[in-house]
């Protein structure tokens, strides 16, 4: 990939990409989590613009230095970067991280989803600091109008149809039963109330 912006790094990690959590799949953008020495000194923390170097290849990103107070009540403080355009199996490789415009603090979100939008934001800052087309692809996801746009088409959910397909959309490898979909939109025991499910899944696929 050509680079875009030849302005020096304000900071350099360098580590190893090691298994996290799998919360970044939860707001659309899954992470390399890195181990650094634990010796070496980290940046401020806060969400930046960043270039990686990984086997002699150069990808462009988003990189989390922080907590995370909006998913979860550690204190540890995490390196996350999220690289566009990219889903190989990287664990275990050696990384390096080149921090160039801080983007903003990391702050606790009273919604996931209003943490979801400032992922999608930040994504769209990093790309057009690096003058990276911003392509949405073949399906962008309006989380605050509950939106799902196919190409230039907008298609409109109701809430519940709208929190099922975000669920399905994010864990694409997972197999849900019709309980667990009922359970975790309702927030209730299933109880056998599975027509609700079934209803929403055919209204989905109806629109």
């Amino acid at each position: 990939m050509k680079e875009k912006n030849t302005m020096e790094p304000i900071y350099t990690i360098t580590g190893t990409v090691v298994h996290g959590r799998g919360i970044g799949k939860h707001v659309g953008t899954p992470t390399a989590n890195i181990e650094s020495d634990k010796y070496a000194a980290l940046p401020e923390t806060g969400v930046y613009v960043a270039k990686i170097l990984l086997n002699n290849q150069i990808y462009y990103g988003v990189t989390h230095v922080g907590m995370r107070p909006t998913l979860d009540n550690d204190k540890t403080i995490s390196i996350e970067t999220h690289i566009f355009h990219f889903n190989s199996d990287i664990y275990g490789c050696i990384i390096t991280i080149h921090l160039y415009k801080k983007l903003r603090e990391v702050r606790k979100f009273k919604e996931l989803s209003l943490l979801i939008e400032q992922v999608a934001n930040d994504r769209l800052s990093a790309q057009k600091f690096w003058g990276l087309k911003q392509t949405d692809g073949t399906l962008y996801i309006d989380v605050k109008r509950h939106c799902v746009m196919i190409g230039k088409q907008e298609v409109y959910l109701s809430a519940n149809e709208f929190e099922v397909f975000y669920m399905l959309y994010l864990s694409p490898q997972t197999t849900f039963t019709k309980e667990q979909i009922y359970e975790k939109i309702w927030h209730e025991p299933a109880n056998d109330h599975l027509h609700a499910v079934e209803n929403t899944i055919f209204q989905i696929r109806k629109k």
